[in-house]
């Protein structure tokens, strides 16, 4: 006959207790906890690298353009809005032929405000020449912060142009009228990223060479 008495459970059929669960989740969570923040540490080097290839790969891009137009400038045009040889460090201005034989006066400048470097094509080589259209940005060029020139202009016996108006008070022109060789310096960052990448490279002006062809 039964009585209504619970049978004991045996030691074998025991649950957890409390404190073996409480125990158990802090670990798992600690484990969870540590999984994600290694993750999370991936993800961001990951992004990071990437960032890094893209500004990398968008500023020689932008270089090699700049470089292969100023190589085939036919001429070089002087910046008759300049008020000092400066500006020639931020901007080079150029005539560009095109295959069909029409002429494009186009000029790179860095827009300091903006933090851009921009190709402009202008309505014509006057003073009051406007933009038409901008083209070829990149974005968050630090030159202006380091203090480096983007562009640098070399007579045949290797003088810097723009130092040499400056400080001589040479012709305000003469970077555009005697240079056979621009010299290129970009420094771009990525957002986020380490310090600017940055990248020079030397044209020579083909239609310059070998001498100062319309040095005034």
């Amino acid at each position: 006959m039964l009585n209504g008495s619970r049978r004991p459970r045996n030691r074998d059929e025991a649950g957890f207790t409390v404190t073996e669960v409480a125990i158990t989740s802090a670990v798992l969570i600690a484990v969870l906890a540590m999984f994600l923040n290694t993750l999370t540490s991936l993800t961001k080097s990951e992004d990071r690298a990437q960032r890094l290839v893209a500004n990398e790969q968008n500023v020689r891009f932008e270089l090699d353009q700049m470089a292969r137009e100023i190589r085939a400038a036919n001429p070089m045009l002087p910046l008759l809005a300049a008020t000092s040889a400066s500006a020639y460090s931020r901007q080079v201005q150029m005539v560009l032929v095109s295959e069909t034989g029409v002429e494009q006066v186009v000029r790179w400048t860095y827009d300091t405000t903006r933090m851009i470097m921009v190709r402009q094509v202008m309505s014509s080589a006057a003073a009051t020449a406007t933009v038409l259209n901008e083209s070829f940005f990149l974005n968050r060029v630090r030159n202006n912060d380091t203090g480096i020139p983007v562009f640098r202009y070399y007579d045949q016996a290797g003088t810097d142009l723009v130092a040499d108006a400056l400080a001589d008070g040479g012709n305000l022109h003469d970077p555009a009228n005697c240079a056979v060789r621009v010299h290129i310096e970009l420094q771009s960052d990525s957002q986020p990223g380490p310090l600017p990448f940055t990248v020079t490279q030397d044209v020579h002006i083909r239609n310059r060479l070998p001498g100062n062809v319309g040095c005034g």
